[in-house]
């Protein structure tokens, strides 16, 4: 059955609104809430010039594929937390700015980015190393969608 532990994902970029109905069966397929415990996301709730910040509880592994698959083909940048479960994995964070790779960070269970003293360590140069760190920081666009019978951006 596996670990099942809580997610936070942030998500930004411009949705074609085709694409919503898709997304939203993702996130309803992974109980995802617009808040801890809040209310199950409601693709007709979008925010207006923010990120959309999903939450989940209870997931196998604090993993959601579909949706990271989903916002990795329409080219959607977010920060995904994934909660740890003692002795079988740590927190983690996925970054993905829109393209190319996710990369992928050990993090705390308060979502903070976690660097090992052996990462840090290979580092000769301190400005490679905060150029490194810097690239764990990814600021999330506001999530826009586009398109419809009215043509609006919600």
């Amino acid at each position: 059955m596996g670990d099942r532990v809580p997610v936070h994902i942030t998500i930004g970029g411009v949705l074609p609104r085709e694409h919503l109905e898709a997304f939203a069966a993702h996130a309803a397929g992974y109980d995802l809430r617009t808040e801890w415990d809040g209310e199950p996301f409601d693709p007709a709730e979008l925010p207006h010039g923010e990120p959309l910040e999903l939450y989940g509880t209870e997931l196998n592994g604090g993993q959601i594929p579909e949706i990271d698959a989903f916002c990795a083909e329409h080219g959607l940048p977010f920060r995904r937390w994934s909660g740890g479960c003692p002795g079988a994995y740590l927190p983690e964070i996925i970054l993905f700015d829109g393209q190319g790779q996710m990369r992928d960070y050990t993090a705390s269970e308060d979502e903070y980015v976690l660097f090992p003293p052996s990462w840090i360590n290979s580092f000769t140069r301190l400005r490679d190393l905060k150029r490194e760190m810097g690239r764990a920081e990814l600021t999330i666009p506001a999530f826009v969608v586009t398109g419809g019978a009215s043509d609006d951006r919600s």
